[in-house]
């Protein structure tokens, strides 16, 4: 059935139920899903013709004069009312003109303002736009950024090599992400600290968790997963990659308390990261990807709300997949050559237009792209270029020809474009193509372009490059990037060829070079399928692949590091992890494996093990307290103590409050003061020594000790026991009841002969 208002159409979750993890279908479950394909596209054909509606970017750009119609709004998704899903971007400066929106014939859904982000999301019909975009502080109306779907693997064959054994199988509870745990060494973690992520809340988005239960029911997963919905959208997308990312975090960091929320847009997105974080979730990991609604910047809107979330939310460290684009990726400056000596046929977009295209640009050393895909599917076709944004004069058309054909199977144009990206889904079948990127005239001359086919492991650009991060989450600098190294080797020091690499180029606000991935991790992961929507997205190793594998082992790890170390800023966690990571490239970081691959134990070592002064041996007479001594504590987090005495009597194995026996410390030693003084009070009543070991440990119980010995001597009085005391109501005391009532038993027994044994007993006593 068609979406309701606030909900994403039932089709776009056999899309969105696949992303950011290479793998495959076969058999009937391969009909099965092409057979909803092909019933999304033509149930969701957007108003335009355009193959598809399933990919959209929100191209959010505040600074217009007045609102611009927008080339993405051929994209939305539509309800069974025939009614637009929108975005309505209005001026930061203002609150969220939602009952104006109303009023123009918005059903509003949920709004976001944050960063530069300004949006009211919702449905409207088509004949409403103008209105709305007449409402005062509107800047313009465009699709949703909708969340970028991966294709069905079974639709064709992915750059991977599975020729090899694997080292796992899939199945029971025991072998879940079994070599993620060993390579990153969080088996070896849990066992040294004892610590397994309990008090840390792991939150995740991403698609689908609609057998949960079944995994619970093995005893796999805990029960207490709460999930939460996005404002404005409570119906859940189908599919389970997010029930196989819960069962990596788990093996991973089992004592995390565990959060799920699943978007639809990046409005949706926003939404989910507040949710979370209100539900007390202090790491949040997604797998979610969007096409930055401005690759070019740094500060695009959507990277800026990202970042305003974690800035007002200093504690909370966000990991993010890389993605699965390597190879499907070009950038590079525009060199136009006279499109005349290329043999290509005279261009135009659209056909026909009056100002045909004279240039076409280089990708090395060719006139074109060579474009191949693997299988049948669509995906998106992407350009950006170096426009400063509001300031748009660039005009460069893009074309797609099958192989030897000179006839374009269709192009865009960024003429009519209001911001500097455009794209448009291809629908091609299986085979080879030509895309070139053409323009009027050579004026724009090492202008930087950026070219992305979007087919998540099914295309192939013959000419790419690295940089082929494109989601925002990428561009944010707290938040940590995830890339993809062979883990079902039990070695994981190869990266996937599909692993996007960096480093992330931008031109504004000025030229620069964003270091990412951040760290790699492993995939090829067991997790346990069986019954679930993601038994089909397994390749036939049993294994789960790509980034999103990844960055729920990433996540697990960083779980146990705050478990640890609850009071690690995010700048300290990560530099712990980053500093910590097993180094891989030539150099670190590099733009393929970051600072290298996370270690659970080596991020552990990177922090501070705990220190203690020597202290002197103290004298107690008359069982008073020691003299107070100075002491000096130094660690990472909060500190405590433990205490050991080889003579109880004397003293206790107690750190007690001052002035009771045991060992006491002064007023917030080890917490908010590392520079302290400590008092060792005997037994009252006991004299002699005691040798006295005191340890102060960390969050991962890793130690520091120090020794004194107590010597105790005229020790004074041991009070009196207690006088008896009353038991209330009158009476006496109860020693005066227990007497009387022994004295009755004892005349009693005295008036009758006693007879056997009792009375043999009387005889002789």
């Amino acid at each position: 059935m068609a979406p309701t208002p606030g909900t994403g159409p039932p089709g776009l979750s056999v899309f969105a139920h696949y992303r950011h993890n290479p793998r495959t279908m076969r058999g009937s479950e391969f009909v099965r899903r092409r057979s909803q394909v092909l019933s999304f596209i033509t149930r969701f054909r957007p108003a335009s013709g355009l193959a598809m509606a399933a990919f959209a970017i929100g191209q959010a750009t505040s600074s217009f004069a007045a609102p611009a119609a927008d080339a993405s709004l051929s994209l939305a998704h539509h309800d069974a009312a025939g009614r637009l899903q929108i975005d309505v971007h209005f001026d930061c400066t203002l609150p969220p003109p939602i009952a104006a929106l109303t009023a123009a014939g918005v059903a509003v859904a949920s709004s976001v303002k944050a960063g530069t982000l300004c949006v009211v999301e919702g449905w409207a019909p088509s004949t409403a736009l103008a209105q709305i975009r007449a409402v005062p502080g509107i800047t313009r109306v465009s699709a949703p950024s909708y969340v970028r779907p991966a294709p069905p693997r079974a639709l064709g064959p992915v750059r991977h090599d599975l020729t090899r054994p694997s080292a796992q199988k899939q199945g029971a509870a025991s072998t879940i992400d079994q070599n993620g745990v060993s390579i990153m060494r969080a088996d070896q973690f849990v066992a040294q600290t004892g610590t397994t992520g309990a008090g840390v809340t792991v939150g995740v988005q991403s698609v689908g968790v609609s057998n949960l239960s079944v995994i619970q029911g093995r005893g796999e997963l805990p029960t207490s997963i709460r999930i939460l919905f996005p404002a404005g959208n409570t119906t859940p997308a189908q599919g389970d990659e997010g029930t196989a990312l819960f069962e990596e975090i788990h093996a991973v960091a089992p004592g995390a308390t565990l959060i799920f929320c699943g978007p639809n847009t990046f409005v949706d997105f926003t939404s989910c990261m507040a949710q979370m974080i209100g539900a007390g979730a202090t790491i949040l990991v997604d797998d979610t990807g969007f096409a930055a609604d401005d690759l070019m910047s740094e500060n695009n809107d959507q990277s800026s709300a990202i970042a305003q979330i974690l800035s007002q939310n200093p504690a909370v460290m966000n990991l993010s997949s890389a993605g699965n684009n390597n190879g499907t990726y070009w950038e590079g400056n525009y060199s136009p050559i006279s499109a005349a000596t290329t043999g290509l046929p005279a261009l135009s977009c659209p056909t026909g237009a009056a100002v045909p295209d004279a240039y076409v640009a280089a990708f090395g050393g060719g006139s074109s792209e060579t474009l191949t895909v693997s299988a049948g599917y669509s995906f998106p076709l992407l350009l950006a270029w170096a426009d400063p944004p509001g300031q748009l004069t660039s005009h460069f058309d893009v074309f797609w020809f099958a192989a030897g054909d000179s006839t374009p199977l269709g192009c865009f144009s960024t003429v009519s474009a209001t911001s500097n990206e455009i794209s448009q889904n291809l629908a091609l079948s299986a085979g080879t193509y030509t895309v070139v990127v053409a323009s009027p005239d050579a004026s724009a001359s090492g202008k930087f372009l950026k070219l992305w086919a979007g087919g998540d492991g099914l295309t192939m650009l013959s000419a790419s490059t690295s940089g082929s991060l494109v989601s925002p989450q990428a561009m944010v600098p707290s938040l940590l990037t995830i890339g993809a190294v062979i883990g079902d080797d039990g070695i994981g020091n190869t990266i996937e060829a599909f692993s996007s690499t960096g480093p992330l180029t931008v031109a504004f606000p000025a030229p620069a070079q964003l270091a990412a991935p951040t760290l790699v991790a492993p995939d090829r992961i067991t997790v346990d399928a069986a019954g679930t929507y993601f038994e089909a997205d397994l390749f036939p190793d049993g294994n789960f692949y790509g980034t999103s594998a990844a960055v729920a082992n990433a996540g697990g790890v960083a779980a146990l590091l705050r478990g640890a170390f609850p009071t690690l800023s995010v700048a300290q966690a990560s530099t712990a992890l980053e500093s910590g990571a097993t180094p891989l490239g030539a150099t670190v970081p590099d733009g393929v494996f970051g600072y290298g691959r996370i270690d659970a134990v080596g991020a552990l070592a990177t922090l501070p093990t705990p220190t203690i002064t020597a202290l002197t041996d103290a004298t107690s007479t008359g069982s008073a307290s020691s003299t107070a001594q100075a002491l000096s504590v130094s660690g990472t987090g909060v500190l405590h103590f433990t205490v050991s005495s080889s003579n109880t009597a004397l003293v206790p194995n107690s750190v007690v409050s001052s002035g009771q026996p045991g060992v006491s410390f002064s007023a917030g030693c080890g917490s908010s003061t590392l520079s302290c003084t400590v008092l060792v009070t005997p037994v009252i009543g006991q004299a002699g020594t005691a040798v006295l070991t005191i340890s102060v440990l960390d969050g991962a119980n890793r130690a520091a000790t120090s020794r004194l010995t107590l010597t105790a001597s005229n020790p004074a009085p041991a009070p009196a026991a207690p006088a008896a005391t009353s038991a209330g109501g009158g009476g006496g005391s109860l020693q005066d009841w227990a007497l009387w009532w022994l004295t009755v038993l004892v005349l009693w027994s005295q008036r009758r002969p006693l007879s056997g044994r009792a009375a043999s007993i009387k005889s002789t006593s």
